[in-house]
């Protein structure tokens, strides 16, 4: 019951777009990744800290950061609360909260980690490295046909 709850909590509200949700299931959202050739944001931290509260209300640090979330990633946060949180993080390698792991579209390449709290500023810079979705100095898509294989194949 709690987790039910707890999960429908995640799914944030904004006007600006549709409802972005936050994955509880690892093996979900990387599959989720693979398929709509996104990188996979991680989030390690406890229930109780900021970031999952941030998570909760639908607002990631900030709405722009939020819509290059909502647009450019699939996001996952891992909560170290839990048994089953605690032991996948050991797996990232990374036993302090709050971690933060950026996972490349292919899926098999951890390209960005960091240990402690982000900052908007030094957030918004490392979002814009990796999302889907380039952008030029106007704002305008570049196509990145480079990085999209004819086939793609994602293994779990």
């Amino acid at each position: 019951m709690f987790a039910t709850a707890f999960a429908s909590m995640l799914v944030g509200i904004s006007l600006a777009g549709p409802p972005a949700v936050w994955h509880l299931d690892y093996a979900r959202a990387h599959a989720e990744a693979c398929s709509s050739d996104k990188p996979l944001f991680v989030v390690i931290c406890s229930s109780s800290s900021e970031y999952a509260q941030m998570a909760r209300m639908g607002v990631f640090l900030n709405e722009n950061i939020e819509q290059t979330l909502r647009t450019d990633y699939v996001r996952f946060w891992l909560d170290t609360d839990t048994e089953e949180g605690r032991e996948l993080a050991k797996q990232f390698t990374e036993d302090e909260d709050p971690h933060f792991v950026i996972i490349d579209r292919s899926g098999k390449w951890k390209v960005f980690y960091q240990t402690g709290y982000l900052l908007e500023e030094d957030l918004t810079p490392i979002l814009s490295m990796f999302r889907r979705v380039k952008l030029d100095a106007q704002g305008r898509t570049i196509v990145d046909v480079s990085r999209r294989p004819a086939v793609q194949v994602c293994s779990t």
